[in-house]
C-alpha cells in the first residue's frame, strides 16, 4: 500500500475522536447518561480489533487464551484512552498486511473514536471548542505518528 493512502487512512480513522468530539458538543444533556454506553462501546470494539488481528496473525489456541484473559484484566484496570491509541496504531500498521483487514479495522478505529472524542469532550466540556480540539490533538495524535512512522521503518 502506498503511503500516501496509508497515511490518508489513518488520518481518517483518527478523525473518529473528532466526531465522538461533534456528537458530545450536540447532546450534552446525553453525556452524563451515555457515559456507562460510551465505555461499554469503547470496550467492545477493542475486543473485536483484538479478535480480528488475532484470527490475522494465525496464533495457537492457548496464546489466545492468555491474550484474551490479559485483554480481560486490563480492561478491568480501566486503562486510559490515551495509552491505548498508540497499541492502535501499531494495530493499524500490522493489519495493512491484509487489505480486508486492514478496512475492518480502520473501520473499528473510527468507531471508536466517537465514545473516546465524547468522554474526552465530556471532562472539558465547560472549556472552550479550540482548546478541547486542541488538548484531543496533543493527547491523540501520537496514533497518526506511529503509524506513519512504522510505515516508513517497515
Amino acid at each position: 500500500m502506498q503511503l500516501l493512502n496509508y497515511s490518508l487512512i489513518s488520518l481518517i480513522s483518527f478523525s473518529g475522536l473528532l466526531i465522538g468530539i461533534i456528537l458530545a458538543f450536540t447532546s450534552k444533556e446525553e453525556l452524563n447518561p451515555g457515559k456507562k454506553y460510551f465505555i461499554l462501546l469503547q470496550k467492545l470494539t477493542l475486543l473485536l480489533i483484538l479478535i480480528l488481528l488475532l484470527n490475522f496473525l494465525d496464533i495457537s489456541i492457548y496464546f489466545r487464551i492468555i491474550i484474551y484473559a490479559l485483554f480481560i484484566f486490563l480492561m478491568a484496570i480501566n486503562i486510559k484512552s490515551q495509552a491505548i491509541y498508540p497499541v492502535l496504531a501499531v494495530v493499524f500498521f500490522l493489519s495493512s498486511k491484509d487489505i480486508n483487514l486492514f478496512i475492518i479495522n480502520s473501520i473499528l478505529i473510527f468507531f471508536y473514536g466517537f465514545p473516546t472524542g465524547s468522554l474526552f469532550a465530556k471532562k472539558l466540556i465547560k472549556k472552550k471548542r479550540l482548546f478541547i480540539l486542541k488538548n484531543i490533538f496533543l493527547n491523540y495524535f501520537w496514533f497518526v505518528v506511529i503509524a506513519i512512522i512504522l510505515k516508513l521503518i517497515f
